[in-house]
């Protein structure tokens, strides 16, 4: 496993552990965190990104939206 999936590893055990505390707090909004710490909750996905290059620049830091029961990206790759 290499540094970034590491940091990822982290960071969704970090929003696991508070999930329950932050759909009280947060439902519908995008918490920005890195590593152990949650650093904030904004209404759009931009917003926590624009705050998390502000706050944390270049280091890893993930952006997760905060709802009960998440919805499934599906990614469709071109073949050929």
């Amino acid at each position: 496993m290499g540094e970034a999936e590491r940091h990822l590893a982290t960071e969704l055990k970090t929003f696991e552990k508070h999930k329950q505390d932050l759909l009280g707090r947060w439902e519908g909004k995008y918490v920005l965190i890195t590593g152990d710490n949650i650093l904030g909750a904004y209404d759009s996905k931009l917003d926590a990104v624009a705050a998390g290059h502000q706050q944390i620049g270049a280091r890893p830091f993930l952006v997760k939206k905060v709802e009960r029961i998440e919805k499934p990206v599906r990614i469709l790759a071109r073949r050929g």
